[in-house]
């Protein structure tokens, strides 16, 4: 029987014999860095004529000055990071599916191999990526929307709970395990589509039954990392309280050790860990 522990010394394992399953996560996050200056940037010419306008319509031209264009920062990294995610980081994963099946049978490894690939599977990695990242959007803005109406129509409590719990502390745990169980069922799609070239409406039918066959394991495997987001929502949720406290460029520190954990750390654990668990669970089976 595959254990956690087991699945947790193969991914050590590998990480350390083959350093190249860090590339995929290092070179997203090297797309977040840049974007991240952009954001800093973007109340600087020439910038300022591209990035300017929406800004301005969006949320107003106060964000387009010193020392208030950092609240939004967080903001905007969070926004650039769903679209990095579905664009660029459905082929990387993809890509890191493939480095773990090669590492896994002992074949040779190369990561722009890896890449293309990955490439050939482009749309349909494309698919999963944001078909879950659109269910998770959807279901954040509802729930958020639904308890906002409920309190500002007059109801003083929820379940004897005051609107300043739900809409603080509890909404973001809701939030949470929503993106718990959302990440989980999809999370042996793109390893699934990857490795046994199955259809796309295929690969995500079997990361659904997959992860009802290793419910709790795959909720640890997803769950323990993303645990790691919580301190990382908490600050960049306030950046009015890092502005005052401390000092604006704060925002920007703290945006850019959020980058690096998640990427380096949260992203490259779930990837890896859950790949080797569906391979070695894989084998069992046969």
């Amino acid at each position: 029987m595959v254990t956690l522990k087991s699945v947790y010394n193969k991914t050590t394992q590998g990480l350390k014999s083959n350093p190249v399953l860090f590339v995929p996560f290092a070179i997203f996050a090297l797309c977040e860095f840049i974007t991240l200056i952009i954001v800093y940037l973007a109340p600087r010419m020439p910038l300022k004529l591209v990035l300017g306008p929406p800004i301005r319509a969006l949320w107003g031209e106060r964000f387009l000055h010193y020392p208030v264009n950092f609240i939004l920062i967080p903001k905007l990294i969070s926004l650039a990071r769903l679209g990095l995610t579905v664009l660029i980081g459905s082929l990387l994963t993809g890509a890191a599916a493939v480095l773990v099946l090669k590492i896994y049978k002992k074949s040779k490894i190369d990561f722009k191999t890896a890449l293309k690939t990955a490439f050939k599977k482009y749309i349909a990695l494309f698919g999963i990526v944001l078909l879950f990242t659109l269910i998770f959007f959807v279901i954040d803005k509802i729930t958020s929307k639904l308890l906002i109406k409920y309190f500002t129509s007059g109801h003083t409590r929820l379940l004897f709970l005051g609107a300043k719990l739900w809409l603080g502390p509890i909404l973001m745990t809701l939030n949470f395990i929503f993106a718990l169980i959302v990440q989980s069922a999809f999370i042996y799609a793109i390893p699934i589509l990857m490795i046994e070239g199955t259809s796309l409406t295929k690969a995500i039918i079997k990361s659904f039954q997959l992860f009802k066959q290793l419910f709790l394991k795959t909720l640890f495997l997803v769950g323990l990392p993303m645990l790691l987001y919580i301190p990382l929502i908490v600050l960049q949720s306030d950046s009015a309280f890092l502005i005052t406290r401390l000092f604006p460029e704060s925002v920007l520190l703290v945006s850019f050790a959020g980058l690096l954990i998640s990427s380096l750390v949260i992203d490259l654990s779930i990837t890896l860990t859950t790949t080797y668990l569906y391979l070695m669970h894989k084998d069992e089976q046969r």
